[in-house]
This record gives structure tokens, C-alpha cells and sequence, in this order.
């Protein structure tokens, strides 16, 4: 169905581009005096001596693939997208995925929603309970200065509800907030455990001034069982419930007055699943069924590797690519079979996966596939890398793949973006 303001929303940025500076790692020294918004007149070599590693870099060629397919994917099921800003917190990104077409930005937080006001992003979904009273009026105080803002969020509760309410009350909204009710997992995160609990929530939603019943929510991602078979089997129960859940709310008229009901669930890795079972979800109200993927936008060589529908799961239609790889030097060869490089967890993620050797660099420009290494360890500034048929020398350069993209931004305030000769085109800042 057709967009009330037209899909990706994009209001004026409030982020000014910035000079880089030593506080930007990997920019060499001479970039001083440099924007942001003007490296690729620089012409700066990634790997051929011109950034200082270690360095994580953002292969513009993935990432612009990422970005078309997945608007493919949605256009081609009738869904829309909101990714996860959190992944990135990067203005440029965020920039590219609404002019992509996406319906909206996911945020986790409040202080999240704000990064993405700053962005110009007029539609934000913050996929958690907001109850605190200095972040209900902000909100209340947002909607009431912009027409163009629209904000959702989630309620699993009845004190959830009431805390919203009072919250909200001091600030005497003009507008009222979205809600949508969360159906949770049993053992996992937030959400109300069943579908009664959520009816429950539902009415008193409706009930509540200040606040109107948008829709629904739910997130599968937490389902974790022994085997794929058995996860995507309690990955569908759970989302069969959201739709129990959309039909009883129609049955008791709690649906009848909205222009559109939004249902929306979809991680990075079972999104396939939420067309599947919710793509057929029929309500006499227009339904917008809404994704939230997040880690599309870069994928990466570990986790969603294995479990993007996209990837290690695929449903056809394409493939993502992995755009972020990390660069350290080795540093040292203090033992048989054992390498140091400069690379360690002030550089990249780890709660997901270790980084994967892929690639060498022997010399400025010359790179090679590799394998045969391992990453066993990492240090705060160190990876051990074990070599298993592998050879390196002092002074090469190995790029790695990593696993989870959203531990990886954290860590970088300015990342290079390069071309397919990793020549410096761009770079995306972040704001965590």
C-alpha cells in the first residue's frame, strides 16, 4: 500500500561535516584541514601507505549491492523496511537506506531516536518500552514542535502503560503517541508472554489518553534452539502468534478506526520467515507489515553469514556481500606457527565470532588470498593468529572478515570508505 508522506522520509540533516583530525584513527597525518565530505579529491591509498593502521574499511561496491537488494527483496514481497539505525549510527548510511526507500529507522533508545531526528529522519520506530519520564517528554515534546514526526513505540504491560501515562501527562502532548503492542518469547527479552497478556495490553492502550494503538509488535531474533529445524520451527510458532494476537484484536474492533494496522517483526536473520508466515496475515484494516533488519546494510563473514536468508540460508534472489574488513600489521613471529598483528578489541567485534583471516597484503598493492590462519585470541590491541599452513612475513598486511557489524561501528568515530582498488572514496561517520 501506498506511504501517507512517501516511503524514506528525509528531512534536513543537522550533522555539519567535520575536518579530520587526530581524533579520526587511520587518517593520516596530512589530513588535517581535510571534510569529511571532500576525502575522495585525496586519492588516498588504503594499503598503499597512505591511512594508519589498523584499519576497518567499508567496500562501497557491498554495500551498495546490500542496499538494492534488500529494497528488491521487500519490493518483491509487498513489505516495507525499517532498518536498525543502531547498527551503524551513521548519518551517511542512514542517508543511503532512505533513499533506498525505507519506511522508517528502527531505534533501541530514545537517546538513538534523537541521533536519528539529528539525521533528518522524519519516521523513527523505537523497538523497545519507553517508561521514563525524561524520555516520554522528549518524545512529547518532538511531536508537538514537528508535524512531519511520527514515533512508534512498545508496551508489554499494563505498568508499562500506566508509566507512559504518567510520564506523558506534566507534558500535555498535542499529539498522540503510537504504540504497538510487543509479544515477547518465553525465556527471551521484553514482550508480553502470551496472547491474552498482550489483549490485556492492548485495551488498556486504548484506553489511555495521550496514547493510540497502532499495531503490533514482535521479535523473533531471540529464538535459540539446538538445531536450525527446531529454531525456525519456534521462530514460525511465534510469529503464528502474532497473528492470532492481530486477529482477536480485529475480532474485539480494536483495529476498526486506524487508517493502517502495522505489524513488524525481522531481524537480520529470519526475515524470511516473517513474509512467509506474515505476508498472508489478512485484516479488513490495510496491513503494512514492516522489517527491521539492520545488518543487511554490511552483512559480515561469521554470524549472519551462516544465518541470513540472504546468505548462508538463502532463499534465492541474491546474495549479500560482507563490506567491512579489518586491516592490522603483523607485527611479530615469536614462536612456529603463532603470528602477532596489530589488530585487537578496541578495533573489532568479538561477542559474535573471532575475525577470519582472508586476505594479504605483501606489499603496497599486492594482495592475496589466504588461507591457512586463524584468529585464536584477541588482546586489547592484539590478534593471535595461528598459522596453519599459512606463511607471513613482519611487516604484511592481513584483512580479515568480522562477525556482527553492530560491535564493530561502535568502535570507529570516522570509517574510510573504498573502492574495489581500495582507493579512499568517502567516509561514514558514526554517533553512538
Amino acid at each position: 500500500m501506498s506511504d501517507r508522506r512517501g516511503a524514506g522520509s528525509l528531512g534536513e540533516s543537522q550533522v555539519p561535516g567535520e575536518t579530520l583530525d587526530w581524533r579520526h584513527r587511520a587518517f593520516p597525518s596530512n589530513a588535517r584541514g581535510v571534510s569529511s565530505g571532500a576525502v575522495a579529491e585525496e586519492r588516498w591509498k588504503a594499503l598503499q601507505g597512505d591511512l594508519l593502521p589498523p584499519l576497518l574499511l567499508l567496500r562501497e561496491s557491498a554495500l551498495e549491492h546490500n542496499v538494492e537488494l534488500m529494497r528488491g527483496f521487500c519490493a518483491r514481497h509487498g513489505v516495507v523496511l525499517a532498518p536498525h539505525g543502531k547498527t551503524t549510527m551513521s548519518p551517511e548510511i542512514v542517508d543511503r537506506q532512505l533513499r533506498a526507500g525505507a519506511w522508517a529507522i528502527t531505534a533501541a533508545t530514545v537517546q538513538q531516536a534523537r541521533a536519528m531526528r539529528a539525521f533528518g529522519v522524519e519516521r523513527v520506530l523505537i523497538a523497545n518500552q519507553v517508561v521514563d519520564a525524561p524520555s516520554l517528554r522528549w518524545i512529547a515534546r518532538e511531536l508537538a514542535a514537528h508535524r512531519e514526526f511520527d514515533c512508534l513505540c512498545l508496551a508489554d504491560s499494563e505498568a508499562a502503560v500506566a508509566a507512559m501515562h504518567d510520564g506523558l501527562r506534566p507534558a500535555r502532548p498535542v499529539r498522540e503517541l503510537g504504540v504497538l503492542v510487543e509479544l515477547g518469547v518465553q525465556g527471551g527479552r521484553t514482550g508480553a508472554r502470551s496472547v491474552q497478556e498482550a489483549m490485556d495490553v492492548a485495551r488498556a492502550v486504548a484506553a489511555t489518553p495521550g496514547l493510540r494503538l497502532a499495531g503490533i509488535e514482535a521479535y523473533e531474533g531471540v529464538v535459540d534452539r539446538e538445531s536450525m529445524a527446531q529454531t525456525i520451527a519456534e521462530v514460525d510458532a511465534v510469529l503464528d502468534r502474532v497473528g492470532e494476537l492481530a486477529k482477536r484484536l480485529e475480532r474485539e474492533g480494536m483495529l476498526d478506526e486506524l487508517p493502517e494496522v502495522i505489524v513488524t517483526a525481522g531481524g537480520s536473520a529470519y526475515f524470511d520467515r516473517v513474509v512467509e508466515r506474515l505476508g498472508r496475515l489478512e485484516l479488513r484494516r490495510p496491513t503494512r507489515l514492516v522489517l527491521r533488519s539492520g545488518c543487511y546494510v554490511t552483512h559480515d563473514s561469521g554470524f549472519y553469514q551462516r544465518l541470513s536468508p540472504l546468505d548462508g540460508r538463502s532463499t534465492g534472489g541474491g546474495r549479500l556481500r560482507a563490506a567491512l574488513e579489518a586491516w592490522g600489521v603483523v607485527l611479530s613471529l615469536p614462536e612456529p606457527g603463532l603470528a602477532l598483528v596489530g589488530l585487537g578489541k578496541r578495533d573489532v567485534p568479538y561477542d559474535l565470532g573471532l575475525p577470519t583471516p582472508e586476505r594479504v597484503c605483501r606489499r603496497p598493492g599486492g594482495i592475496e588470498p589466504l588461507s591457512g590462519a586463524r584468529v585464536t585470541a584477541l588482546n586489547d590491541q592484539h590478534a593471535f593468529v595461528a598459522l596453519d599452513g599459512a606463511e607471513l612475513q613482519v611487516g604484511d598486511w592481513l584483512g580479515c572478515g568480522i562477525s556482527h557489524p553492530c560491535t564493530a561501528f561502535d568502535k570507529w568515530r570516522a570509517i574510510p570508505v573504498v573502492s574495489d582498488d581500495y582507493t579512499v572514496t568517502a567516509v561514514v561517520r558514526t554517533f553512538f
